[in-house]
């Protein structure tokens, strides 16, 4: 027997620390008299002490299990006779068997709990000697050790069904019991409050009761299967149900069943929950699932079910979906509270535009959709389409601040251009381009030209998924010079795909598709991987450069793991931070201002950051102050003309004054001539870059054109004006 197994045993009748019924101490009394003995003892062995839970002549309550005469007796079968203590080796040194009350006889069985474990003794005591102990003695003591043991399990049992009468009592959890014909015979405190009925009425009731009308037919059924020796099929099962409290109204419960024969049939009980609150908590989860937070329509997922469900009835519906044209300007002005209260009124707005049938969603940012049920045909889409229109051309007014925006339309209709919700609504947003494209503030109907399109894009799609496995990426490398020196500082790394059939690509016929594609993550991280191993070619071969930058696309942004991505890829190449530079475009930022954090924290570790293209876009003077920026690149289209036209000079001076106030360096992109470059050093801009540099060439062209490994001459020496 395992000593652990034995102790917990013990302890599960709960005997330390808990009082002890008096019937233990007149047993021990018994076995006095019946054995003419002065010490009697019921023991339940522990570790280390041995427990007196019924004891006559003696007052300790416990002994050291060391100093015990019972150790042997508790892992015998047999009675245990020491005729005289001090005669035998095992017990003559024990300090109990000397002085003036000293032992010396000791008869003593082990006492069995649950499952034949040995958890003490019966034993008996004299000062005197006895040599006539007998079987019948023996058997006397083992029956009163019978005895003990049954009063423990007594003990026991009852302290479990006080604890669980307690436990039913107090708890919050209905519990219910009833016989084989539902008449219920418990009725917790809890079930009192939950069903409405107290105990004195519910108790010999039916269960019927507490059950809506529809489903006692059912219920009966059962219970009568069940008197008929039917096997129960809900037994341990948690089921959900409805019931019915006393004042009529219904509510839900979750229920375990539990089941059991009797004498008379089968008896079953029940555990009940109230689960009103959670079932509200679950609509209130579903609700925010399928709508949008801000301004309480459809969601996207709650859109496109809605799109499904409409063509899963007849397989036909029209979409319209709209984009707001300037709205990131308003919330870059304003502010996020300021664009979402405007976001608040604005759907309101396009609410009173629609009618019937119709369904309205918010499936982005400044991106909404209608969905018109049935075949209302494109007249009456186009109807709407103008409404909305039309609703949308008065300012909305925000915090004093007159705002407006225009929106941009695409319609797609079912089952004319798509049979499924997820090509209706790509169709719809190729129109919503194509009217956006077109100037926008207007809307357009999907046609097959633009089905063309879709279809060409889709093949190139694939193409770009193809083209990493089979290595067709590429990069290309543009040269960075200090404009006082003429100093090369850097290059930029600019993606070209070497396609199997076409050729080197630019940028510019694919980089669009690849920005949405999912390759363009996997891309971007090869990207920085690349420029960054490039780098630390370069120096190995003698090439004195600054840094490297990279072009980040939004998908990488939105992965939140460029910090990682970035940090690896340095460490990879034995770089520091502040030997590569990140560009971002102020699409991204504008879009991904919640997404920032890690750019944050590399730029905190050295990191450069650019704000490419600066001054095509939205960003504001906020912009820059709020995001983690290095440098800006003034866009090639403010340089072009920038000797001959004295508005563009302006606005370049204007965005150099504006980076040096703000702490950061300012690169101008397309100088391709002497005198571009002389006006953008009068006005102060720090770096250049462009054709007079340098078009975008190999690494190995690189290092041909611009290692010196003797003297350091500007690049204007090498590419004279």
């Amino acid at each position: 027997m395992d000593e652990t197994n034995r102790l917990d045993c013990a302890a599960s009748y709960r005997l330390e620390g808990t009082p002890v019924a008096p019937l233990f101490d007149h047993l021990a009394a018994l076995g006095a008299e019946l054995f003419d003995v002065p010490v009697c003892l019921v023991s339940i062995t522990g570790r280390e002490d041995q427990l007196f839970i019924g004891r006559f002549g003696i007052d300790s309550e416990t002994m050291p299990r060391a100093l015990s005469f019972c150790n042997e007796t508790l892992w015998s079968d047999l009675v245990q006779v020491v005729p005289d203590l001090s005669m035998d080796d095992r017990y003559r040194a024990n300090p109990f068997v000397h002085g003036p009350s000293a032992l010396r006889f000791y008869a003593g069985t082990a006492l069995f709990g649950q499952d034949g474990v040995r958890i003490g003794t019966v034993c008996i005591l004299d000062t005197q000697a006895h040599h006539d102990f007998s079987e019948n003695d023996r058997a006397l003591l083992a029956r009163l050790a019978t005895i003990a043991a049954s009063a423990l399990d007594i003990r026991r049992n009852q302290l479990s069904g006080s604890a669980a009468q307690r436990f039913v009592e107090t708890t919050t959890m209905a519990v219910i019991t009833a016989d084989h014909e539902g008449h219920i015979s418990f009725w917790n405190p809890a079930a009192e409050a939950l069903f409405g009925h107290p105990a004195r009425d519910a108790i010999g009731g039916n269960l019927t009761m507490i059950m809506p009308e529809r489903f006692r037919e059912a219920h009966l059924h059962g219970v009568s299967r069940l008197a008929q020796g039917g096997s129960p099929t809900l037994a341990g099962k948690t089921v959900e149900v409805q019931a019915l409290h006393r004042d009529g109204h219904e509510f839900p419960i979750e229920m375990t069943l539990s089941f059991w024969k009797t004498a008379t049939g089968v008896g079953f009980g029940a555990h009940i929950l109230d689960i009103s609150v959670r079932r509200a908590r679950e609509a209130r989860l579903q609700h925010l699932a399928h709508h949008d937070e801000l301004t309480g329509l459809l969601n996207r997922r709650g859109f496109m079910d809605g799109v499904e469900r409409a063509l899963a009835e007849n397989g036909r519906a029209t979409v319209l979906a709209l984009d707001l044209d300037t709205f990131k300007e308003v919330n870059d002005a304003f502010g996020h509270a300021v664009g979402d209260a405007f976001l608040q009124a604005l759907s309101l707005r396009l609410s009173s535009a629609i009618a019937g049938d119709a369904a309205l969603g918010r499936i982005g940012g400044d991106e909404f959709a209608v969905l018109l049920r049935g075949d209302l045909g494109l007249v009456h889409a186009a109807d709407v389409a103008r409404t909305i229109l039309h609703v949308l051309r008065d300012p909305i007014t925000i915090a004093q601040h007159q705002l407006q925006v225009g929106v941009s339309i695409g319609i797609a209709a079912a089952p004319i251009h798509a049979t499924d919700v997820d090509e209706l609504m790509i169709r719809a947003d190729l129109a919503l381009f194509r009217s956006k494209r077109d100037g926008g503030r207007a809307f357009c109907i999907f046609d097959n030209g633009m089905g063309a399109d879709l279809a060409a894009n889709r093949a190139f799609k694939i193409e770009i998924g193809r083209a990493a496995k089979n290595g067709e990426w590429e990069l290309l490398y543009q040269p960075q010079v200090a404009l006082p020196d003429g100093r090369l500082i850097g290059t930029e790394a600019l993606l070209r795909w070497r396609h199997p059939e076409r050729g080197l690509l630019l940028p510019g016929a694919f980089l669009p598709l690849l920005e949405m594609h999912a390759a363009a993550f996997e891309v971007g991280t090869w990207v920085i991987d690349r420029a960054c191993a490039q780098l630390a070619d370069w120096r190995a071969r003698g090439l004195c450069i600054e840094r490297v930058s990279v072009n980040l696309f939004a998908a990488q942004i939105r992965a939140g793991n460029i910090e990682t991505i970035v940090r690896a890829a340095l460490a990879r190449h034995g770089l520091e931070p502040s030997d590569l530079e990140l560009e971002i475009t102020e699409t991204i930022a504008l879009r991904h201002d919640g997404d920032l954090e890690p750019l944050r924290a590399l730029h905190a570790a050295g990191v450069a950051i650019a704000f490419d293209d600066f001054g095509t876009g939205f960003a504001s003077l906020t912009t820059l102050k709020r995001f983690p920026l290095s440098r800006l690149k003034i866009d090639k289209s403010f340089v072009t003309d920038l000797v001959t036209d004295d508005h563009n000079a302006a606005i370049v001076e204007g965005v150099i004054a504006i980076g040096h106030r703000l702490g950061l360096r300012v690169i101008a992109e397309g100088i391709e001539n002497g005198p571009q470059e002389r006006a953008l050093a009068a006005l102060g801009c720090d770096e250049g870059q462009g054709y007079l540099y340098g078009r975008p060439m190999t690494a190995m062209d690189i290092l041909n054109r611009f290692i010196t490994r003797h003297e350091r001459r500007p690049i204007r020496a090498l590419f004279p004006i």
